[in-house]
């Protein structure tokens, strides 16, 4: 729950939309125009959130966001990508109002994304994303904060976080194929999912502990002779075939 008396809280009162069509591809990510040595900023990671979930019928606009937000954002196209920024110093002189501050710290940065394809890349630093319930193809992910799956079926996930002191959490799933560059996600844990294969790749060593049926099979894809891929199998009767 926001903190309402932050001054660097985002008031939540009133919901609008930006209609995303015909963009496959959505980048979120923040801009200042000002020196970016007058002051530092950061989120509040369980007080702001890119939520991903189904589209329904009933959804006339596919991105819905806080309407006191919306006067700071900003729209780009490039072919079939579209970049939506938050203008920081905006943002900063309108909540803020405070010259001296060193530091302005946000709440209540919310973002709801209804879509029946996921392909976004949150470059918002130490925002959380979370994808719930979705049916779909493909989930690809790239974050700068913890990404959560939780409850989806698809035929590939695909997750990346660009901090390794981020989490990814995969849970109660059904994934066909699951894509993992191990190089780029070090803290991660699945939960209670049906996975067919998962794909693993990296250019290190590795250990990874696997219980039965997660998953049914593993290719490992080394991108280099010196990555190494240790695995753990606890206590069950395993077929490990080399190609």
């Amino acid at each position: 729950k926001p903190y309402r008396d932050d001054p660097g809280n985002i008031p939540q009162d009133n919901i609008t939309g930006i209609t995303l069509k015909p963009h496959r591809v959505i980048v979120l990510d923040t801009e200042r125009t000002g020196n970016t040595n007058d002051y530092t900023y950061g989120f509040g990671n369980d007080q702001c959130g890119l939520f991903l979930n189904p589209k329904t019928t009933d959804k006339e606009s596919d991105l819905l966001i806080p309407e006191a937000l919306n006067r700071f954002i900003s729209t780009q196209t490039d072919n079939d990508t579209l970049t939506i920024k938050i203008k920081i110093d905006e943002l900063r002189n309108h909540y803020i109002k405070d010259d001296i501050k060193k530091h302005a710290f946000f709440t209540g940065i919310n973002l709801y994304l209804y879509t029946s394809d996921v392909n976004v890349i949150n470059k918002i630093n130490n925002i959380q994303t979370k994808i719930n319930n979705m049916e779909t193809d493909s989930i690809k992910i790239d974050a700068y904060g913890d990404i959560f799956i939780d409850s989806c079926k698809a035929v590939a996930i695909e997750p990346v976080l660009e901090n390794n002191y981020h989490r990814l959490t995969v849970r109660n799933c059904t994934i066909k194929s699951f894509h993992l560059d191990m190089d780029r996600i070090q803290n991660w844990n699945i939960e209670n999912c049906n996975i067919e294969e998962e794909n693993l790749t990296g250019s290190k060593k590795h250990s990874i502990t696997k219980q039965r049926k997660e998953p049914r099979k593993i290719n490992w894809l080394p991108k280099n002779n010196e990555a190494r891929l240790n695995v753990t199998i606890q206590g069950d009767t395993a077929q490990i075939i080399f190609q």
